[in-house]
This record gives C-alpha cells, structure tokens and sequence, in this order.
C-alpha cells in the first residue's frame, strides 16, 4: 500500500474516533434534554410509573384547613382524596416549596383551594376541608381495599362532600388484567362514603379503557363523574405546566401548571355549582 493511501486510511480512522468520542460527549451532556424530547416523540403524554412514584411517596399525610366566609353561619365539610394532583411535593425548579397540587407554582393555585376559595365566596359559606394523597391505593389496588384505619389525622371525617381524583398511578395493563378487583376495590372506597355528595374524577390523561371503567366505578357507587381528562389531552398545551417552565425530570410538565389547575377547579365547580344550596 502506498504512504499516501495509508496516511489518508490512518486520518479517516482518526477522524472517524473523533467524532464518535465528541458525540458520545455531545449526548451525555445533553442528556436530560435528549430524554425530555425522546418522551415527548414515544410517550402519550402521561409521564412514566417511576416518574409518577417519586412525587407520591407520603401517602395519607392530611392537610386540614378551613375557609371562612364573613358573616356565614353555614359551613360545609369536604375531603379530597387524590394523588400528586391534589397534594404532594414540589419539583426542585419550583422555588415556593410548599406541598401542594403538581404542578401548580403557588399552593393558593392548585385545583383544591382555587375551588375551595370559589365554592364559599360564590355560596357564602364556611368551609372545613381535609386532603391527602392516595396513590399507595392506586399502585396496590390488587393488594387491599383503601386502608380507612390511616384515616385518623382528618379533621374531615363524614363529609358533606368527597372527591375521589385518582387513576393517573394505575398501570393500565394491571387495571385491564384485574377489570373487577379494580372496579370493586374503587367502588368500595367510594361507597364507604354513604351520607356524602360523592364525586369521581376521569384521570388527568386522557386514555379511553381507563375512562371507561372509572365511569363503571362512579355508575356503581352512586356518585357525580367529572371529566378532566380531555384537559390533559395535550389538545390545548397551555393546561401543561411544561407550556411555560422546563422541568429536568421527563413528564412532569405534562402535570396540569397554574391553567391547568384552574381549569380542574372549574370542571368540578360545575357539581358544587349545582349542589350546594
């Protein structure tokens, strides 16, 4: 072989090591970003079930307050029983660290005490509320029935209203392979409720089987069924809170931002609306 030939053999080999060291560099530097629109072009929106777990690991932890309007003698009780819509931690991007909805940027703009705020000053009442997560419900549904022993640090206990916002933790695949367990094990921990103004949440994204065994669930239990999945849909972005904020972790902004949680609050307002004389 002639010098030059292997000179120009030796400076391709070269060349070729180059680039593929600087690309093996250029990916691992950009690797959260990468990810972040690897899951955008493979994921239908919903974030993945190790994403979802880290943002519901204290389950049953309650949040008990209260909404006082002057001068109301009235007061009604409602407990909401939710996942990290309704009340977890915060992303570390968020500098408000105040547990709260994900991912709302302040805790007075999350689904629960914009509704809270619009129920007693639209129907002049005071209002006792208590909140927690139960997404353990979710993920172990074939396990147990909803645990109502961990229920004790509720102010709430016999509300005159109840919001169930779960099913975003379900995997579907167990949900579809455990059709019954999953529809009695819900219906039963709706029920339980038997004195209360009952309401079921559609889940957050948007999926057609899962939809259609929680309205089975709502149907059975006797209870008002509101539809927050077409919010996120992806339909109108600006429910995301991805649509204003990068967040590292892939699927979080996917979660309901400040519109988002406005628009959840409306959809449940319309029962509320309708009920509470």
């Amino acid at each position: 072989m002639k010098k030059s030939t292997k000179s120009l053999l030796y400076l391709s080999i070269a060349l070729n090591c180059f680039f593929v060291i600087a690309f093996t560099f250029l990916c691992i530097y950009k690797w959260n970003s990468i990810t972040t629109r690897l899951e955008k072009l493979f994921s239908k929106n919903q974030p993945s079930e190790k994403v979802l777990s880290q943002f519901n690991k204290e389950p049953y932890r309650f949040l008990n307050e209260e909404e006082i309007y002057s001068d109301s003698s009235e007061t009604i009780t409602i407990l909401f029983l939710g996942n990290s819509l309704t009340y977890t931690g915060v992303p570390e991007e968020e500098p408000d660290k105040t547990p709260r909805g994900l991912t709302s940027t302040s805790k007075d703009k999350d689904y629960v005490h914009l509704l809270v705020k619009r129920i007693s000053k639209e129907k002049k009442v005071n209002i006792v509320y208590s909140l927690t997560n139960i997404a353990d419900f979710e993920r172990h549904f074939t396990e147990d029935e909803l645990d109502f022993t961990r229920f004790s640090q509720a102010t709430v206990q016999n509300p005159d209203y109840v919001i169930f916002q779960i099913g975003e933790n379900v995997s579907k695949e167990e949900m579809l392979q455990n059709k019954d367990i999953f529809i009695n094990r819900y219906s039963n921990a709706v029920s339980h409720f038997k004195n209360s103004v009952k309401i079921v949440c559609l889940p957050w994204w948007q999926d057609p089987e899962k939809n259609n065994l929680i309205t089975q669930v709502a149907i059975n239990s006797k209870a008002y069924l509101v539809d927050i999945s077409h919010l996120g849909s992806g339909a109108d972005k600006q429910n995301y809170a991805e649509s204003y904020k990068h967040y590292k972790q892939p699927g979080v902004g996917t979660h309901p931002g400040d519109y988002g949680m406005q628009n959840i609050a409306d959809c449940l307002w319309t029962v509320f609306n309708a009920a509470v004389k």
